[in-house]
């Protein structure tokens, strides 16, 4: 499917009028067609659709509403289109003029859900003129598609659906035309549900339920709410229906205090904290049916403390750098600045040392005969948070601040070999044995990160610890190393040695402590020029050029994969092989994933990908790192997405204004739509502006202040979420700097290796670890959801259009993965589809839900353009 259909091009926004985003990387099967893991099992069978109800396989190109009942079948306008707009027309060289006439005409056809629907005619072979044939339903014509087959050979025509859906259900006709004449024969098609109850049922549940048998309506609910801690919650639910009604508040902890009566309920949280918040739900129930409600409870607060101990690393006769994490929780506001504390032995009192955006700062004019403790609260716009843990006592004045940037400066320009190993994965063997298993560095979605010490060589390494439950997870991480084998490259990260386990693979990398490129740009102590941009891209594209020649395209280039091998240095690695991909003997490569800021249009659209497919990624990069802003990022990712497919963006921004014009044509000639017209990695290199010398070049400052926000708009996406980029998670100088406390590792962590290869899943109830968020889009675009579900058993999944369950279509797609990733993508949406649509998750211990909106901008022009019609 092409996104272009789906989506409408909107004009990127300024940095100011960007929201924080989420960018983590999307699947986009979920809208380019259905999976195999979706609500089969989860959704419940919904009502039969009438013939009214839109196909939009038939539709695809009109983006307006379906017409009335009235205007449907033989009173509406018949419409004849060509061979592309979806008729079929077959040339004869026979002579003759006689008019079209069927032989064999339509027969009326009930199938079973999901079964295979072919309906055919015959036409007589008399007629000579070339003939155009075209199919409607329900007065609406059928175009092909790959849902849909339309042929005619030799007079037969017919058309096939493989698996039949209840929007199919209707009445078929096929009109012949020539010249000379029109014919026409109809049908009528019945889908039925092998589920659905017996026809007396059916009608029971047609009635009208009069007033005294009415099911619950609710007539009063908040919207979603945002609290300050402490404040007292109050959610008021007035509802009516036929008594008795019983009333059942949904929501793992039990609230201070709910008030029902016979029209309305209320709950109330005399202080609400951060463990109220989540989705509360209101059931509704008596003998004639059932209602929910469901909004989502925010408490906003001042952030929680940076989490664990800042570290300080590169310490000079004078300075050091200090280095810490950003809060567990940020109070529901993105954290605005970091205030650094100070501490030392002669005064020994804590004192407001500076604020800053990153966390990371260098710390001038400190006195050797002192020692030092650094702690770093949190700020946010509902005030400042809670200290930090203490770092260790650090004494300056034991290195030569010369002495230092010499050596500083001969590691830099001298680039070491890195220790290049084919990697055969070890199974007779555990990682333990060989390597001593020291403190955690991170955690992510695949697992967890250790610093490893090769116990024969003491050679310190990271080690990814990733959980392999299921064939298919370890087959991936195997095919991510068997790609790194072929990568053997100074600006690669390198896989020295892989042991797989019952339930878990783990990869020894080479260990990168510099922290992410960008970071290492908004230090204070770096000054961001062109001439230092140039430096990064010619490295990048360095290992970018290396990759595709053996054959293998990268697929995930961003800020977060691009490391600085040390705190100082300019020297930097390409990291995260996990969407690697090669193209030799591969055929047409199509792929369905990426992160929507950074992919490119071929990859929305489901076209082949190649080499350029990664160039478009670079050109995004170098645009970020001139200006500090992104080119495509939307408010969402509907409208990032739609923001590449159209490739939308300009120079127009005053950060530009210092930019010399080469730069600019640079990026202009890698963010091509064609990417047949994308530099390659070789022409990238003789491009004017990479060939320069930049010994000569003017070293004008740029302003860092674009890029510190953008960095702050991605970071606070990142927290608590999945890491997969090993490096960053030592980025915190945890290695690399002196008081990184030394030793084993904890005992959770030893509790979670020893589970690594015998984990037993604990059951809990199901529960929501990412909401669905209200949307808005325009009429004819997509709309998507996105939550994550978590509990064990794996919870089935139902969706509710205003209570109503929705079952998947080819209007309603409906993804669940095995991780807990579930997603409803609405195609060509209308103004009825403009509702409030919940997720319910149940397994045997409970159940949970949320709510959110979808909101349809109906297009003026369309509007006037059907009253007209009308």
């Amino acid at each position: 499917m092409d996104f272009k259909a789906n989506l409408k091009g909107v004009k990127p926004k300024m940095d100011e009028e960007r929201k924080v985003n989420s960018s983590q990387q999307v699947d986009f099967r979920a809208v380019l067609g259905k999976k195999s893991a979706a609500s089969s099992n989860g959704n419940k069978p919904a009502e039969t659709p009438g013939k009214n109800t839109t196909d939009f396989r038939s539709i695809l190109a009109n983006k307006k509403k379906s017409a009335s009942p009235e205007n449907n079948g033989e009173g509406g306008k018949m419409v004849v289109n060509n061979c592309v707009d979806g008729g079929i027309t077959e040339k004869s060289g026979r002579g003759g003029g006689k008019a079209p006439e069927f032989v064999e005409k339509l027969n009326d056809v009930t199938v079973l859900d999901g079964q295979r629907l072919r309906l055919q005619c015959l036409l007589s072979a008399a007629t000579s003129d070339p003939v155009t044939v075209t199919w409607t339903l329900d007065g609406k014509v059928i175009k092909p598609s790959k849902f849909i087959v339309l042929a005619n050979e030799g007079g037969l025509c017919s058309l096939t659906i493989d698996k039949a859906l209840p929007e199919d259900e209707g009445q078929y006709k096929c009109r012949a035309e020539t010249s000379a004449g029109a014919a026409e024969c109809c049908c009528m098609v019945l889908v039925d549900d092998p589920a659905e109850n017996s026809p007396a049922d059916k009608k029971s549940k047609k009635s009208t339920p009069t007033s005294e048998t009415l099911p619950p309506q609710i007539l009063q609910f908040p919207e979603d709410m945002k609290i300050l801690a402490g404040q007292k919650v109050e959610i008021l639910c007035k509802f009516s229906g036929a008594p008795p009604i019983s009333c059942t508040w949904l929501k793992f902890r039990k609230p201070s205090y709910i008030q029902s009566s016979d029209s309305s309920s209320k709950l109330t949280i005399s202080s609400g904290q951060q463990e109220h918040c989540g989705c509360y739900t209101i059931e509704l129930k008596n003998s004639y049916g059932l209602r929910q409600a469901a909004l989502n409870l925010t408490i906003v607060d001042k952030p929680d403390p940076p989490a664990k101990v800042p570290a300080a690393s590169d310490i000079r006769r004078s300075s050091l750098t200090l280095s810490w994490y950003g809060p567990t929780y940020d109070g529901g506001s993105a954290v605005q600045s970091y205030n650094l504390e100070i501490w030392d032995s002669v005064e020994q009192q804590w004192k407001h040392l500076v604020s800053c955006n990153s966390t990371s700062y260098n710390v001038q004019n400190l006195l050797p005969e002192r020692q030092y403790k650094f702690r770093v609260r949190a700020e946010n716009i509902y005030g400042v948070g809670e200290p930090s843990a203490e770092s260790e006592p650090v004494t300056v004045g034991l290195v030569d601040d010369e002495n230092q940037d010499e050596a500083d400066a001969e590691d830099d320009d001298e680039e070491k070999e890195p220790d290049y190993r084919d990697v055969t994965i070890r199974t007779d063997v555990k990682v333990k044995e060989l390597y001593d298993v020291e403190e955690r560095l991170g955690t992510g979605k695949f697992g967890q990160v250790f610093k490893l010490v090769e116990k024969a060589t003491k050679k310190v390494w990271a080690g990814k610890f990733i959980k392999a439950y299921s064939a298919k997870d370890k087959e991936n991480v195997r095919q991510e190393i068997g790609i790194m084998n072929s990568l053997h490259h100074p600006k690669l990260v390198q896989c020295i040695d892989a042991f797989e386990g019952k339930s878990d693979i783990v990869m020894v990398l080479e260990m990168i402590s510099g922290g992410e490129l960008f970071e290492r740009i908004i230090d204070e102590d770096f000054e961001l020029t062109e001439r230092e941009v140039i430096k990064y891209m010619l490295q990048i594209i360095d290992g970018v050029s290396f990759i595709h020649k053996q054959g293998i395209v990268h697929l995930d280039l961003k800020p977060e994969n691009i490391m600085c091998v040390n705190k100082t240095g300019s020297k930097i690695k390409l990291i995260d092989f996990g969407l690697a991909r090669r193209l030799a003997n591969a055929g047409t490569l199509k792929v369905l994933f990426g992160t929507p800021e950074f992919v490119a249009p071929e990859v929305i659209n489901y076209e082949a990908i190649s080499y350029p497919t990664d160039m478009w990624s670079i050109g995004v990069i170098c645009y970020i790192l001139l200006s500090g802003l992104s080119p495509f990022m939307g408010d969402n990712d509907n409208e990032t997405l739609s923001n590449v497919t159209s490739a939308t963006w300009d120079f127009e921004d005053e950060a530009f204004d210092e930019i010399s014009e080469n730069a600019k044509d640079f990026i202009t000639k890698l963010l091509k739509k064609d990417m047949k017209a994308r530099l390659t990695c070789a022409q990238c290199f003789e491009h004017p502006w990479l060939k320069q010398d930049t010994n000569t070049m003017k070293a004008k400052k740029l302003s860092k202040e674009r890029m510190k926000k953008y960095i702050l708009r991605r970071k606070w996406q990142k927290t608590g979420h999945a890491v997969r980029a090993i490096g960053r998670l030592s980025s915190m100088a945890m290695l690399a700097g002196v008081s990184a406390k030394k030793g084993s590792p904890t005992e959770e962590d030893n509790q979670f290796l020893e589970c690594l290869e015998y984990e037993q899943k604990t059951e809990c109830k199901p529960s929501f670890s990412m909401v669905i968020k209200d949307v808005e889009v325009v009429e004819g675009s997509a709309a998507r959801f996105d939550c994550k579900i978590e509990g064990y058993p794996d919870p089935e999944v139902v969706w509710y259009k205003d209570d109503q369950p929705i079952k998947e279509t080819r209007h309603f797609q409906i993804d669940y993965d095995e991780d807990g990733n579930c997603s409803l993508v609405i195609s060509e949406v209308s103004g009825d589809d403009d509702a409030k649509y919940t997720v319910k998750a149940v397994n045997s211990l409970g159940e949970a839900t949320c709510t959110a909106e979808l909101l349809v901008e109906v297009m003026a022009g369309e509007e006037e353009e059907e009253e007209e019609e009308e």
